[in-house]
């Protein structure tokens, strides 16, 4: 029998059930989530957690007026987690609340996406190396989600967090970066946007989930999609006034932490805090064109577990400094592939390069 790396969690009904079933079935993560973030908070960026929930509650009419499904969802797993609900609108702000204060140092993720153009067989593939904080490493859970109201959703998320990358069963899937640029304000947050683009049943409709928004910060949404009459991908580099869209380049993309378009109504924060997102896009693209048209889960698992800068934490894999603590360091904390049209996830728990991947199939919902 397959182990699992993290824990499933299988949850139905409407926006308020889901979270209910959510939220009950990780009260121990969830509390285990906001001791972590408290200390997060504190630590990196002088926070407390008191603080935190005071500007938390400032996105909320934000977050009512764009995704209200969504704040019921957030009711709902503090309900069923037995949370106050400012516990779980700041977990779902970590994001903002972070980087606003300006914590930086090393990236949040590489992306990739490969059209059937470019894949043997033809298939549409998505990826992503996760790379976050080292304290954070035990909360993720995977959320196998059966929805009364629009498509089911299998994704990946820190315990209590109702956003984060995943596909549906409509063919939509979302990987995503951080990215740091001026500008940042009072508006919908990035978890937010991420919970609505998987609830979007088309290409076209999930891009308008990002550009709608009054996004409240920057961040980087990779999206792909699958369907009846084919498979497409668009990159969108979104800072809260302005946006770029990128496509496939011979049926590749590919993403670290900077904006890859110079825009003058943006000025790109992320490069001098971690120079390392500009390396490890080029050479996560450089390894895709190396293998193009035969490009595969396995050659993607391979880039994945890529080190080419002697400091690791600065290459695809990213590995922590054992000696340093563990809210300070940054690793990959999980690496994933979605075969969109084989409904079927293959996640690894930490850096890739020291573990195995278990392939999930989710098409008894998908």
């Amino acid at each position: 029998m397959k182990q699992v790396p993290f824990p499933i969690i299988s949850v139905e009904g409407d926006a308020h059930e889901i979270g209910y079933q959510y939220g009950s079935q990780c009260k121990k993560l969830i509390e285990e989530a906001i001791g972590v973030y408290r200390k997060l908070f504190k630590t990196v960026v002088g926070l407390e957690w008191e603080a935190a929930i005071s500007s938390a509650r400032k996105f909320t009419p934000y977050i009512e007026e764009y995704d209200s499904a969504g704040m019921e969802e957030m009711h709902g797993v503090a309900k069923g987690s037995g949370q106050a609900f400012d516990n779980i609108l700041t977990l779902n702000l970590r994001y903002e609340l972070v980087w606003l204060k300006g914590a930086g140092g090393l990236g949040e993720c590489t992306t990739l996406a490969v059209t059937p153009e470019a894949s043997s067989p033809r298939r549409m593939l998505m990826a992503e190396n996760w790379d976050l904080q080292c304290a954070v490493k035990k909360l993720p859970v995977l959320l196998k989600q059966k929805r009364k109201n629009g498509p089911n959703v299998i994704q990946l998320a820190e315990a209590g967090v109702i956003g984060r990358h995943g596909f549906n069963s409509a063919g939509v899937c979302v990987v995503a970066n951080a990215m740091v640029s001026d500008g940042w304000q009072l508006g919908v947050p990035m978890q937010i946007i991420l919970h609505k683009i998987l609830n979007q049943e088309s290409l076209v409709d999930a891009m308008g989930a990002v550009l709608a928004a009054k996004r409240a910060s920057s961040g980087n949404y990779l999206i792909g999609y699958t369907g009846s009459e084919g498979s497409d991908a668009v990159d969108i580099e979104a800072s809260p006034g302005s946006y770029n869209v990128l496509w496939p380049d011979n049926g590749m993309l590919a993403h670290a932490n900077h904006f890859s378009v110079a825009n003058p109504n943006i000025k790109d924060l992320f490069p001098p805090m971690d120079p390392g997102s500009l390396h490890r896009e080029h050479r996560a693209i450089t390894l895709l064109a190396k293998e193009r048209g035969n490009i595969d889960v396995d050659a993607i698992k391979k880039i994945l577990r890529n080190h080419f800068d002697k400091k690791r934490a600065w290459s695809i894999c990213s590995h922590a400094d054992p000696k340093r603590d563990e809210v300070l360091e940054w690793m990959t904390i999980a690496s994933y592939i979605f075969d969109l049209q084989a409904k079927t996830m293959h996640i690894a728990k930490g850096p890739p390069c020291e573990n195995e991947y278990v392939a999930l199939t989710f098409d008894d919902i998908m």
